[in-house]
């Protein structure tokens, strides 16, 4: 018996760990909550390499608001950053976010069904790549 529980607990924490992750559905939704998974930095001639969220100065989580067109930190971090949104759009399942700021070009692209990210943040001669994952927020958020 122990041993058929045991088989079950590591099937069942086996499958959870394959699955990959992935956020709720965002469809007709405006504001989202996003955590990033991972991220990469490229330069010339040395490539990519993954990095760590703080040694690029990334917050954990970040919150998108399509309406106020604008990305934020989260008030639990302790900061207070805020960048505009200069261009959405929504196209077939996506939603395509774009800015500029300090010098910085970024594009966020959103799958609407699975809410996965994908981001890229350029500058001259560096570029930042980043997956997360985003979940909507209440409507009656303030």
């Amino acid at each position: 018996m122990l041993r058929r529980s045991l088989s079950w607990t590591c099937w069942c924490l086996a499958s959870l760990l394959a699955a990959p992750l992935a956020g709720d559905g965002l469809g007709g939704r405006d504001a989202f909550l996003c955590a990033v998974l991972e991220v990469s930095r490229c330069v010339p001639e040395e490539g990519c390499a993954q990095a760590a969220l703080a040694d690029l100065n990334i917050p954990d989580f970040v919150e998108i608001d399509l309406a106020a067109k604008l990305v934020r930190t989260t008030a639990a971090s302790g900061e207070n950053r805020v960048t505009p949104i200069l261009g959405v759009a929504r196209q077939e399942g996506l939603i395509f976010l774009q800015g500029v700021e300090k010098g910085r070009a970024w594009s966020f692209v959103l799958d609407e069904e699975s809410g996965r990210l994908t981001a890229a943040v350029a500058r001259e001669e560096l570029s930042v790549n980043a997956f997360a994952v985003c979940t909507p927020l209440p409507p009656d958020r303030p």
